[in-house]
C-alpha cells in the first residue's frame, strides 16, 4: 500500500458524498479510511454502503485529533493524506504528484497543496506559526495587523518551504507520523494541525507547499454549526496552544477568549 487517505467526518454528508465520489478514480495501491464521529445526518448509514472504503464508526464525537489518530493507527500506506470531508479532488493525479515530491526530497516530511474556494479563488491556507501577539490580534478581530502571520504577501504561485499548513490537505510520510506519534489529542478540534506541523519541524523534517496541485475546499462545514459546548472545547484548544507555547504570558489572552466565546455563541450559525 502506497497511500492511505484519512477523512474524519461529523455531520457533513452533503460534502462527504462529493469528496468520496471524487476519489473513486484512485489507484488500487491507495486505501480510503473514513472515521465518523457519531454523525446523526445519515452519514454512517451511507458510508456503510461504500464497500471500497474502510469505515471506523465512533459512538461519540471524539474530536478531530483523536479520530485522525484512529485512522493513522491502522493506515498501511507509506504516505498518509489528511483530507477534509468538505473537499473535492477534481484530479486524482495530484496525489501522485505529492507522493513523487515527497520521494524526491529526503528532507521533506510533509507537503500541502493549493486550496480553492468553489468559485476557483485561492484560500489562505498556509501561515507562519502564531506568536502570542497574533493571538491578541486574531481574537480582537484586528486581522489587518496579522499580515506577517497570515503570509498576506504570498501569492501561492511558487513551491516553497513553509511552517504550517491546514490539515484539510496534508500528505505526510508515515515514518514522520511514527516519530511524532500522530496528533496530540488534547487539541480536540482547533490548533491540532498547528501543533502537528510544529512537531514535524521539531524532528528536523521540512514541510512544503506545492503550488502545482490544487483541490476545492468548502470550509468549516462542521464547526459552523457548533453549539456552545463544542465552541467551548474549541476555545479551550486555542488557549491550550498559546499556554503551551508561551507560558504564563498567555494568561492575558484568557479573558479575551472568554468574552469572544460568549459573543460568538450568541450568533446563530
Amino acid at each position: 500500500m502506497v497511500l492511505s487517505i484519512i477523512i474524519t467526518s461529523w455531520n457533513t454528508i452533503k460534502y462527504l458524498q462529493q469528496c468520496i465520489e471524487s476519489l473513486k478514480a484512485v489507484n488500487s495501491d491507495t486505501e480510503i479510511i473514513v472515521i465518523d464521529n457519531n454523525s446523526t445526518d445519515g452519514s454512517k448509514e451511507w458510508l456503510r454502503t461504500q464497500k471500497h472504503i474502510i469505515l471506523i464508526e465512533n459512538n461519540e464525537n471524539l474530536g478531530y485529533a483523536a479520530a485522525c489518530n484512529q485512522g493513522i493507527k491502522i493506515a498501511k500506506g507509506s504516505f498518509v493524506l489528511l483530507l477534509g470531508s468538505d473537499t473535492i479532488v477534481h484530479d486524482t493525479s495530484v496525489l501522485g504528484k505529492c507522493i513523487e515530491f515527497l520521494k524526491s526530497k529526503p528532507d521533506a516530511g510533509a507537503v500541502s497543496c493549493k486550496l480553492l474556494n468553489p468559485d476557483g479563488s485561492t484560500q489562505n491556507s498556509i501561515k507562519r506559526f502564531p506568536r502570542l501577539i497574533n493571538g491578541f490580534y486574531t481574537y480582537l478581530s484586528l486581522d489587518l495587523l496579522n499580515k506577517h502571520y497570515d503570509m498576506a504577501d504570498f501569492t501561492y504561485d511558487r513551491t516553497i518551504e513553509i511552517e504550517q499548513a491546514d490539515s484539510t490537505f496534508l500528505m505526510i510520510k508515515k515514518e514522520v507520523l511514527a516519530l511524532i506519534k500522530g496528533f496530540d489529542e488534547r487539541y480536540r478540534i482547533l490548533y491540532n494541525d498547528v501543533d502537528l506541523c510544529r512537531r514535524i519541524l521539531n524532528t528536523g523534517y521540512k514541510i512544503y507547499f506545492l503550488h502545482t496541485c490544487s483541490i476545492t475546499h468548502y470550509g468549516s462545514t462542521s464547526t459552523r454549526r457548533a453549539d456552545f459546548r463544542v465552541r467551548k472545547i474549541m476555545y479551550g484548544d486555542i488557549y491550550r496552544y498559546y499556554r503551551n507555547n508561551f507560558g504564563y504570558k498567555a494568561l492575558f489572552l484568557y479573558p479575551i477568549l472568554a468574552v469572544r466565546l460568549l459573543l460568538v455563541s450568541t450568533i446563530k450559525p
